[in-house]
């Protein structure tokens, strides 16, 4: 058989299994427990939110609904958030206050919601997610021998550039986490998700608080790092109750994704180097086999590289769109790991951010 042959039936079986584990691993990740006991009352729920008035009446209303105490923090919006809720009687609005010098803006929000919180438990959480009926108390039932239970929730997509874009970022997310038993279980590597942390109030004020996180680029995953570190468990979940919009349209998924990606993988570059080579090297592959006449060859790593696609997408058909997805993924990943390097990263909402 010849070379070409089996390099392009070895590169896209490759390929394919990579994408065919990730499912399985999906798939077989541990749900949330049945509801608690514990009645939700005993959690305050801090939402910071900054231009969110597309997004904060949705959320509210399954915020509200879960039995928690509820803060939302303002940062300084403009776009008519606060003045939409400020009548509301069902939960508490307070002033995140001005930014301090080396503190994120989200960051400061949470620092400035927990001041006199007198539950045990805490919901930090994000204006664009959107909570099944009883998402709460099934979170603390998972808490229970916790310190954090922090999920990984659905994504809606509704845009051409939010489909094309976010199930590839998440497809590569969900190939490094791996093991999402491992996950729940208290296990695995120190992972959270902003959208969505449950921490217990006395385990992170014995860590330090906020003012230990105030500049981290990922500030949910150094919550964690500095709960580990003082001796807490924490667990991360896939749960489809939580559905989360994160961006709106091809521009803010572009530029949300270049800040979020530089931020996780701009210090880390033999992952950055491994992600470029798995999402580049079958592309670089498929080109050379077109350009030199190997149709046979181009055809089987396509077939293989939108079936990987499809796979990875849980069977949504713009994975025929190989290899636009991972050309375009292989990009933003460069460009936010540039941007890292050079010690800032993509600006969000108004406000540079500077590492």
């Amino acid at each position: 058989m010849p070379f070409l042959l089996v390099f392009a039936l070895v590169l896209g079986a490759g390929l394919l299994a990579l994408a065919l584990r990730t499912e399985e691993q999906r798939r077989s990740a541990p749900p949330l427990p049945p509801p608690s006991p514990i009645p939700p009352d005993t959690v305050t729920v801090l939402l910071p939110v900054r231009d969110e008035r597309a997004n904060i009446l949705d959320c509210l209303e399954t915020l509200v609904s879960q039995g928690g105490r509820v803060r939302v923090i303002d940062d300084g919006s403009t776009d008519g958030t606060r003045e939409l809720i400020s009548e509301r009687r069902d939960l508490e609005l307070i002033d995140a206050g001005p930014l301090p010098d080396g503190w994120r803006g989200k960051v400061n929000g949470l620092r400035a919601g927990w001041q006199g919180v007198d539950t045990p438990w805490v919901l930090l959480t994000d204006a664009d997610t959107r909570h099944a009926p009883g998402l709460l108390s099934r979170a603390l039932a998972a808490a229970r021998d916790l310190d954090a239970v922090s999920l990984a929730g659905s994504q809606e997509c509704r845009s051409f550039g939010e489909r094309l874009i976010i199930p590839a970022v998440f497809a590569v997310l969900d190939a490094l986490l791996g093991d999402w038993k491992a996950a729940a279980s208290g296990g695995g590597p120190a992972v959270a998700n902003g959208q969505f942390i449950l921490v217990r109030r006395e385990a992170w004020d014995a860590a330090g608080g906020f003012e230990m996180v105030r500049g981290e680029a990922i500030d949910d995953v150094a919550l964690v790092v500095r709960l580990r570190q003082h001796g807490s468990r924490t667990a991360f979940f896939r749960e489809p109750g939580l559905r989360v919009r994160m961006y709106r349209g091809f521009g803010e998924t572009w530029r949300g994704w270049r800040r979020s990606l530089g931020a996780i993988f701009g210090l880390s570059p033999g992952t950055f180097a491994a992600v470029l080579a798995v999402l580049l090297l079958p592309v670089l592959a498929l080109l050379g086999f077109a350009a030199t006449g190997h149709w046979l060859e181009a055809a089987l790593l396509w077939s293989a590289g939108a079936s990987a696609s499809i796979v990875f997408r849980s069977g949504s058909v713009y994975g025929l769109l190989y290899p636009l997805d991972a050309v375009l993924l292989a990009i933003l990943l460069s460009l936010g790991v540039t941007d890292r390097r050079r010690g800032r990263l993509a600006s969000w909402k108004g406000r540079e951010i500077r590492i």
